[in-house]
C-alpha cells in the first residue's frame, strides 16, 4: 500500500506510515482536545435544546426522559464529532 501523504511503501497492515508518521506536529492529546470540546458544544446544544422544551411543558409523563436522553445524546454526537474532526486534520 502507499501512503497518500509522502507516497512511500507502508505495509498492509500499518494503521500509521512508518515513514512520515513520526513527523507529526498533531499529538494525541490535540485529538482528545478535539473530541472534548465537540462534546462541550453538543451538551451546550443539548441543554439548549431541554431548557426550550422544559419552557413549554412541565416534567410530564415522557419528559422526563427526553430531558435525561437528549443532552447525553448530543453530547456522544458532539464528542464522536470533535474526535473524527480533530483526526481528519491529524498533521
Amino acid at each position: 500500500m502507499q501512503c497518500a501523504k509522502c507516497g512511500q511503501d507502508a505495509p498492509e497492515d500499518a494503521l500509521y506510515c512508518p515513514h512520515c508518521a513520526g513527523n507529526r506536529k498533531t499529538t494525541d492529546r490535540d485529538v482528545i482536545n478535539g473530541g472534548l470540546k465537540g462534546g462541550t458544544i453538543g451538551l451546550a446544544i443539548g441543554l439548549a435544546l431541554i431548557t426550550l422544551l422544559l419552557a413549554f411543558y412541565d416534567l410530564e409523563r415522557g419528559i422526563k426522559a427526553i430531558v435525561l436522553t437528549v443532552p447525553l445524546g448530543t453530547f456522544t454526537t458532539g464528542l464522536i464529532i470533535g474526535l473524527v474532526k480533530a483526526k481528519r486534520d491529524w498533521k
